[in-house]
């Protein structure tokens, strides 16, 4: 899915593979026990009793196959590349709160009332923190299960006027678009806050000042997507700066680099 793909990561992707087994084997667990529904889905009445869990719980029901299968195709390819940048911690923060905003945003801003469900909003805020940080990787993203070459940023940006048209229009009425637009407003946030650390110079929605707004080619020198030195280089690190300025991945290189070859 992603085009000139790093060839390491500074973490794994641990809460990610977790997560989509416990969406799995919810919706499993949805066919035995249907009223796991009624309990837990999101709905105004739920709320005014104060069963503010249904925030959490919800993001982990789904209403059908086809339904698990996009948020979760979704979530595991640009959640995983997320999480080796960001870290487990924010990750996780990232995605349960991201879906606690899109939840929030449909119950207060929806007319219908109707309960909700759905990892949706959740792989909306994972998206747009994602296409935030980094909008100008290449991607291959499925649209309408076509692949189609782009950058981050427009599948952002076609994500979220996706939503508003949808909303807007009131057509599929029976998604929560409105979740989908409060998620991608907590990704986005998410990016924001974690740009100068982890992202591009500029990107998506937002550079220094709105009268500056550009979008940059070079992303900037983070971990995740600087490729690995060679054995020279690292040698060569070393007699200029000291084998103590060797980073983690360096030491291993500097490590292979004196194995003896076995030959053919």
């Amino acid at each position: 899915m992603f085009g000139n793909r790093p060839a390491h990561a500074p973490t794994g992707d641990p809460a990610t593979r977790i997560i989509v087994a416990v969406n799995v084997a919810v919706f499993v667990l949805q066919h035995w026990l249907p009223m796991l529904v009624g309990t837990f889905a999101l709905s105004p009445a739920g709320l005014r009793e104060g069963a503010l869990w249904q925030l959490v719980t919800y993001q982990f029901l789904h209403a059908n196959e086809l339904h698990i299968l996009m948020n979760m195709v979704g979530l595991w390819f640009v959640g995983r590349e997320l999480e080796r940048v960001v870290g487990t911690g924010r990750f996780v923060a990232l995605y349960l709160g991201g879906g606690v905003v899109a939840g929030l945003a449909q119950m207060l801003f929806s007319a219908g009332g109707e309960p909700l469900i759905g990892a949706s909003g959740s792989v909306f805020a994972v998206l747009l923190a994602f296409t935030t940080l980094f909008p100008s990787q290449p991607i291959t993203a499925l649209i309408v299960f076509v692949p189609v070459n782009m950058r981050a940023r427009t599948l952002g940006l076609l994500a979220v006027t996706a939503s508003v048209v949808f909303w807007i229009s009131g057509l599929d009425p029976g998604v929560g678009h409105l979740a989908h637009l409060g998620g991608s407003l907590a990704g986005w946030g998410f990016g924001r806050v974690y740009r100068r650390r982890f992202g591009e110079e500029e990107g998506f929605i937002g550079g220094p000042s709105p009268s500056r707004w550009k979008f940059s080619r070079a992303p900037r020198d983070v971990p995740y997507l600087r490729p690995l030195p060679s054995a020279e280089e690292v040698i060569a690190k070393v007699v200029r700066e000291g084998i103590d300025s060797l980073s983690r991945d360096e030491l291993r290189i500097l490590a292979e680099s004196r194995r003896p070859r076995r030959r053919g």
